[in-house]
């Protein structure tokens, strides 16, 4: 019972930590966005935005660390069909909220910050709130297009699991396994449309800071750094939340492979990775935006004012 216990404890603590790192990232965005909307008594759409990832990511990581924790310490309940419902749909909507508030922030980089003269972007351009809606309402339309496939996915698996109980191996059973294992790859494939609207995004913003470069060798005197910079940080942030969401995917793929053939053990070292695309891209967001990494660096600071200051007594903390 030991031998058993103890991986398992391993794996429940690496996710304590990841599920601590993310809550504390997520916080921090969610919190500072939220300081500086009361102050001003407004916000700007990026802003907005922002706290609103940050505040769906918290969601996310609640709810990796209660299937995790499912996993590991009541395996038993794990794959039960209303336990898995509750999994499912908690799931899909903060993985949702998370990936299109994402897709969003992509969009309006790209509005915001790239140069081009032509009609339909400056037409886009001048209608960045009412692109940035018509997303979210997109996002709500494939959401409830997913709804209606996991509903579809529940009565396929209560079917799966009375007929298992049953008999092994039948026509019908194999039929029922294979139509479970269509719905998830449907789930993944409605993924794509955020992660190829970011893409275009990022695709556009790198043109067009490669065309600014090239427009600013010919005015050196013009003042370069500021638009240069904004490029630069938008494209980082865009960039990187490409990558993490192409291993987020394949992350996902693996778990969903994993989950229908119920390899407990490899899907607990799957879920491990999880968390890793809604806590590092929340950290890139902070270093790359300038009020956030010094309100960040100031909170560091104070930490450290405190440490000192419970040894030495110099600080009241």
């Amino acid at each position: 019972i030991h031998a058993e216990l103890t991986p398992n404890l391993f794996l429940l603590m690496a996710f304590s930590h990841q599920f601590i790192l993310g809550i504390l990232g997520n916080g921090f965005l969610g919190l500072i966005n939220c300081i500086h909307w009361i102050k001003r008594s407004k916000i700007s759409l990026s802003d907005f935005i922002i706290m609103n990832l940050a505040f769906s990511r918290i969601f996310l990581q609640c709810v990796i660390i209660f299937d995790a924790t499912l996993l590991v310490l009541y395996s038993d309940f794990y794959y039960g069909v209303t336990i898995s419902q509750i999994r499912e749909t908690s799931w899909t909507l903060s993985n949702y909220l998370s990936i299109w508030l994402t897709t969003c922030l992509s969009v309006f980089y790209c509005l915001k910050i790239a140069i081009f003269s032509h009609h339909a972007f400056l037409w886009l351009k001048r209608r960045i709130y009412q692109v940035i809606a018509s997303i979210l309402l997109g996002s709500v339309l494939f959401f409830s297009f997913n709804t209606v496939l996991q509903i579809r996915k529940f009565d396929i698996y209560s079917g799966l699991l009375k007929m298992r109980l049953i008999t092994n191996y039948t026509e019908n059973l194999i039929r029922k396994e294979r139509e479970l294992y269509v719905s998830h790859l449907l789930d993944l494939l409605l993924l794509l449309i955020p992660f190829i609207t970011s893409l275009f995004s990022c695709l556009l913003l790198i043109l067009s800071m490669r065309r600014h470069t090239r427009m600013m060798r010919h005015y050196v005197t013009a003042p370069r750094d500021l638009s240069t910079k904004a490029h630069v940080r938008a494209t980082i942030v865009m960039f990187s939340f490409l990558l993490l969401f192409v291993f987020h995917f394949v992350i996902l793929f693996i778990g969903t492979a994993m989950t229908f053939l119920a390899y407990a053990k490899l899907i607990m070292v799957i879920e491990l990775a999880t968390p890793v695309y809604p806590s590092v891209h929340t950290f890139i967001l902070i270093l790359q935006n300038k009020n956030l990494k010094q309100a960040f660096l100031r909170l560091l600071q104070l930490k450290k004012g405190c440490r000192k200051g419970g040894v030495k007594g110099s600080f009241p903390c």
